[in-house]
């Protein structure tokens, strides 16, 4: 599990929602403060990550990217003998 978390924030009006992208690809949307969401069952590999803040007018913004990577857990192994 990996936790998102989006600081947004608009001098002359609210955020309406903040979105949560894997490169291109959508994951979640967060419409209530705390931005923040568990992204659950992350698969190892490498990530790029963004968030693109929506403020009441219309207006976005899009994050500088995060980068990181999950490695995969191998479980130790274990004999009777």
């Amino acid at each position: 599990t990996v936790k998102l978390t989006a600081t947004a924030t608009d001098a002359d009006g609210s955020i309406s929602k903040v979105e949560f992208y894997n490169g291109n690809t959508l994951i979640v949307t967060e419409r209530l403060f705390p931005y923040d969401w568990n992204w659950s069952g992350v698969t190892a590999g490498n990530y790029t990550i963004t968030a693109k803040a929506y403020d009441n007018e219309g207006n976005v913004t899009t994050s500088s990217p995060v980068t990181f990577s999950v490695n995969s857990v191998v479980a130790p192994t274990v004999a009777l003998t």
